[in-house]
């Protein structure tokens, strides 16, 4: 992409227009009516397919039964799903309806749930058999009505309604008239985002804010089919819809009218059978997927040449691991990406062919970029390591009841604190080198150390805690446990990492172990010193 670089500030390309409705509902209602008869949405595990009129068709059929139902503009709908062809339908429906839609994560415990929904306060969560019983149980203790919508065919929780009864009546589809909205200020969808708390944040995201990420996708879309001379045919899509990376690259890609292959999980053979039958020319990937395509002796035995485009993004990915998959199964060069859930994830992006192995790109069009020395506050020239900040018409609208945590992350001049330590070169080229904030990246979901601190200070066997990342090829980073037992305790680490697993979602469990320690490191104010701790892992490591 081309960038320009003045005053030690890296600005990407000329924005890109976007409708001027401003709705990202009519936008997408719009794209589908162009998808026509063509395929829209697959299913790999079963085969079963449907076409852009079929999804047109069912979530004005939806839209309209929400409505009667008392979906007004600014409702808030929740919806916990796996990947599924009603999670598009009902996100869809919500955004015509000028509702703002809340994606839950299924993996959440029941605490999580409980933190959110007193945060989203939704009027209706659409929700499938196997993350329904937590939702029931978090939404009957809510103060507030709260209706739920089952996907499936059996009522698996009392009290709720069944999605294809909503879906029965038919609509005539020209006759449909969207909610309309003021796309600049009005709230499209809550991402979670997990703050230095620990506990999820609801990071408000507007109209425009996807518009835009739209239409980047498009542009870049556009810039890699001119280079290769193909097109893009198809797509295949396995990370979750619920994460803000799958959800938002998900519809940015069938708002293109692409066809989309969708996993619900992750399975080595079926994963590579899927590329390999359906001859999928892009995916998007996260880097435990990388490292998987780079080692897994089953990946010699699929063909993956159909594969011209592989994004990985969520978490940094090694250039290694970028050449060793290039190497071993022919795949072209895969691109990194760099983003945060409050600047609706793609902020810097690589549309080399490997000119720049480790870097995640330049910025994208209208997003401006500096770094900042995290000791003076001084702006930052190329190859000088500080934090990244941004700005851009991606930047969200706030967090939803927070604005306290929204004005710290956002500068009088608009631009975004990411907490990403990174450096530019001289061609305004962008590489991260680590993270000033204290989040662990455990396979691209956030796991926020000072949850899991004050967790483990629960214990009555544990008078100190400290939680840090171990570094691991496969999953990004592992928690680890620096643990300062009560006098005479005879606590097992086994007993620890039990406690915890029973008591957090699966993403946040000590897979990198507990080491016992004397005391925990700490500044003056009583701080954790975590530089110190990370020191520490280099021992534990080399014991390994």
């Amino acid at each position: 992409m081309p960038v320009t670089v003045h005053n030690n500030v890296v600005s990407g390309p000329e924005e890109r227009g976007i409708p001027a409705h401003l709705s990202y509902g009519q936008f997408l209602f719009d794209q589908l009516k162009n998808g026509g008869d063509n395929i829209a949405l697959v299913n790999a595990e079963t085969d079963e397919s449907v076409t852009y009129r079929h999804i047109l068709q069912h979530s004005v059929n939806l839209a309209t039964t929400l409505r009667k139902l008392g979906l007004k503009k600014g409702d808030v709908v929740g919806l916990s799903s796996e990947n599924r062809f009603e999670f598009i339908v009902a996100a869809l429906a919500v955004t015509y309806c000028g509702g703002i839609l809340s994606t839950l994560n299924i993996t959440y415990t029941p605490g999580e749930i409980t933190h959110l929904l007193k945060i989203i306060k939704p009027k209706f969560i659409f929700t499938s058999p196997i993350t329904s019983q937590n939702i029931y149980d978090c939404a009957i203790e809510m103060p507030y009505k709260c209706q739920l919508i089952m996907f499936g065919e059996f009522d698996v929780v009392p009290d709720c309604i069944m999605y294809d009864n909503l879906i029965k009546d038919h609509v005539n589809v020209d006759d449909f008239t969207l909610t309309d909205v003021n796309g600049q200020d009005d709230t499209v969808a809550v991402m979670c985002s997990s703050g230095t708390t620990g506990l999820p944040k609801g990071v408000e995201l507007t109209h425009v804010n996807f518009l835009t990420l739209s239409a980047h996708m498009r542009y870049y879309f556009e810039c890699v089919q001119e280079k290769k001379k193909t097109g893009i045919i198809n797509g295949l899509t396995l990370i979750p819809w619920f994460h803000a990376y799958g959800f938002i690259t998900t519809f940015a890609v069938m708002a293109m009218n692409i066809k989309i292959v969708f996993l619900i999980r992750f399975d080595e053979q079926q994963y590579l059978e899927t590329i390999q039958n359906y001859k999928i020319n892009m995916t998007t990937i996260v880097p435990p997927l990388a490292v998987f395509l780079a080692k897994h002796p089953l990946v010699l035995k699929y063909d993956l040449s159909s594969l011209v485009e592989v994004w990985c993004g969520a978490a940094p990915l090694s250039k290694e691991i970028q050449q060793a998959v290039s190497e071993r199964t022919g795949i072209d060069f895969i691109k990194q990406g760099y983003g945060l859930t409050e600047v609706t994830m793609a902020c810097l992006v690589d549309l080399t062919s490997g000119d720049k192995v480790g870097s995640c790109g330049t910025p994208a069009p209208g997003m401006r970029v500096k770094v900042i020395d995290i000791e003076n506050g001084k702006q930052l020239g190329p190859n000088q390591e500080g934090e990244l900040w941004i700005k851009s018409p991606l930047r969200m609208k706030g967090y939803m009841g927070d604005r306290a945590a929204s004005d710290a992350l956002i500068d009088d001049a608009g631009y975004v604190r990411t907490g990403d330590i990174g450096y530019y070169d001289n061609e305004g080229y962008f590489y991260i080198v680590d993270r000033l904030k204290e989040l662990i990246k455990y396979k691209g979901f956030q796991v926020a150390p000072a949850e899991l601190e004050a967790l483990l200070l629960q214990h009555k066997e544990i008078a100190d805690a400290g939680v840090v990342g171990l570094p691991n090829e496969e999953a990004g980073e592992l928690p680890l446990a620096f643990i300062v037992t009560q006098p005479n305790s005879k606590v097992t680490e086994k007993e620890i990492v039990e406690f915890v697993a029973s008591k957090v979602s699966p993403a946040k469990r000590l897979r990198g172990g507990v080491v016992f320690l004397k005391d925990i490191p700490k500044n003056a104010s009583g701080k954790i010193l975590r530089r110190e701790l990370r020191k520490m892992l280099q021992k534990y490591k080399s014991k390994l």
